[in-house]
C-alpha cells in the first residue's frame, strides 16, 4: 500500500485474500475462524448496537477489520480484542491509529482493568464469537455486566437457539438460564453462510443482549446462582434432587437436597430445563442462608 492509498477493505475477498498473503496467515476451520465479508451485514451488526457517536465500545474477536472499521466511523471511542498476533498486524493496516487494539485472550481478560478504570457512560460490546469457544466468552462477557449495557453477538444458529431459549423447551440449558438472568435477549437477524469467507458450513444469528438494570441476581448470591445453575444442569436427565446431590460444587447429601427443595416449595422430580430465574435464584438463596448457619 503506497503513499495515500486508501487501507485495505476487508469486505472485499481479493483484498482479503491478500492481506492473507501478505501475513502468512490462513483460516483455520478448527477454530472458528471465518470472516465478515458482506457490507450489508456490517451495517445491520453496527445498527443494532444501537450507536449515536457518544459510545465506548468494546469489539470482541475483531479478525481483519471489517466490523472494526464501521464502529469506529460510528462510536466515540472503539477498543479492539484479538487473540492471533497476525490478525493483529492486519488490523493495523485496515484500521491504523483510530482503533485501540490489544491482543488478548477475551477468556483472560480483567474486565476491571479494561472498562472499569474510564468514567463515564457505560459501554457497548460487539463480538463475533467463534464457536469452539461460544460458551466460554458469553459467560466471561456476562462477567462485564456492571460496566456494560448492551451486548451484540454473532453466534452460530444453534447457539442463537439456546440463548432464547424458555424454561420448559428442550433447548433451555445452562447458557439459557445464566445469560436470561443478567440479560433479555433478542434475535436479531440471521447471517447466511455466503457472507463470510471462507463459508462456515452452517448459519449465524445476531443477537442483541440488554443488561438488565438492576440484575434479579444480587451480587453477594452470584457465586452462588452460578453454582446451583451449574449443579442443576450437570446432569440434565436427572431429577432435581438427584443432580444438585451430584454437584462436586454444591457438597448436598440426598436428604439436604430433599430438605432445600421442600424449603424452596419445589418438587424433587423437576427437572433443569423447567428451571426458570426466579426458582434458581430461591435455590441460591437457600444454599447461601444453609451456608452461613453451617458450624465453621
Amino acid at each position: 500500500m503506497g503513499p495515500g492509498s486508501p487501507p485495505p477493505d476487508p469486505t472485499s475477498v481479493g483484498q482479503l485474500r491478500q492481506l492473507f498473503r501478505d501475513h502468512g496467515f490462513r483460516p483455520r476451520r478448527a477454530l472458528g475462524q471465518s470472516f465478515l465479508i458482506d457490507a450489508n451485514i456490517v451495517g445491520k451488526l453496527v445498527a443494532a448496537a444501537g450507536l449515536t457517536g457518544c459510545e465506548r465500545v468494546l469489539e470482541v474477536g475483531a479478525g481483519a477489520g471489517s466490523v472494526t472499521r464501521a464502529l469506529a466511523e460510528a462510536a466515540l471511542r472503539v477498543v479492539a480484542i484479538e487473540i492471533d498476533p497476525r490478525l493483529v498486524a492486519m488490523l493495523e493496516k485496515t484500521v491504523g491509529g483510530r482503533v485501540e487494539v490489544v491482543q488478548e485472550d477475551v477468556l483472560a481478560v480483567v474486565w476491571e482493568e479494561m472498562l472499569g478504570r474510564a468514567e463515564g457512560a457505560l459501554w457497548r460490546v460487539v463480538a463475533n464469537l467463534p464457536y469452539a469457544i461460544t460458551g466460554p466468552a458469553i459467560l466471561r462477557l456476562l462477567d462485564a455486566r456492571a460496566w456494560v449495557d448492551r451486548m451484540v453477538i454473532m453466534v452460530q444458529d444453534e447457539v442463537a437457539e439456546r440463548l432464547v431459549a424458555e424454561p420448559g423447551t428442550r433447548a433451555h440449558g445452562l447458557l439459557s438460564a445464566l445469560v436470561q438472568a443478567a440479560c433479555t435477549v433478542e434475535v436479531k437477524f440471521r447471517v447466511a453462510p455466503t457472507c463470510f469467507y471462507p463459508r462456515p458450513r452452517v448459519a449465524s444469528s445476531v443477537l442483541a443482549l440488554e443488561v438488565r438494570r438492576p440484575q434479579p441476581v444480587p451480587d453477594r448470591l452470584a457465586g452462588t446462582f452460578r453454582e446451583v445453575v451449574r449443579g442443576a444442569f450437570g446432569t440434565r436427565r436427572k431429577h432435581l434432587v438427584n443432580a444438585l446431590t451430584h454437584s462436586r460444587e454444591l457438597e448436598l447429601s440426598k436428604p439436604a437436597a430433599r430438605e432445600l427443595l421442600r424449603e424452596c416449595r419445589m418438587d424433587p422430580t423437576r427437572r433443569a430445563e423447567t428451571l426458570g430465574t426466579e426458582d434458581f435464584l430461591r435455590l441460591a438463596e437457600a444454599i447461601a442462608r444453609a451456608r452461613e448457619e453451617r458450624p465453621s
